[in-house]
């Protein structure tokens, strides 16, 4: 083979490579597509995003540099319904403890990429 062929060959990847690649790539889509949404809902719930004021936006960031640090489940979910309720219109308590919480934590993880720039304008 010559060497141009050569360089155009590429060994399969791994299976777990494969995957890691493919859900980079779904997260990287889904982050992309709530970013750009003003409105959400979640088990029949809609929820709206909050325009952060600045302290809005300073307990936002203390709560996810605590959730960093959290290792316990039940204090992590806490500190993702805190974040929530930053964010979004809606989130009560009732709502909270009926809602989809990995749904729900891929929606917070939204607002706090929004804050970072993450977002077409």
């Amino acid at each position: 083979m010559s060497e141009e062929s050569d360089k155009k060959f590429e060994l399969p990847k791994n299976l777990a490579s494969m995957l890691g690649d493919q859900s980079a790539q779904i997260t990287f889509d889904n982050m992309t597509k709530l970013c750009n949404q003003n409105e959400y809902e979640v088990n029949g719930v809609k929820y709206k995003r909050k325009i952060l004021k600045p302290k809005d936006l300073v307990k936002l960031f203390k709560l996810q540099n605590e959730m960093e640090k959290i290792e316990d489940p039940e204090k992590r979910m806490e500190n993702v319904h805190q974040q929530a309720v930053v964010c979004l219109e809606g989130v009560t308590q009732d709502a909270w403890d009926n809602t989809d919480a990995v749904y729900m934590e891929i929606i917070v993880g939204a607002c706090l990429l929004i804050s970072k720039g993450f977002r077409s304008v």
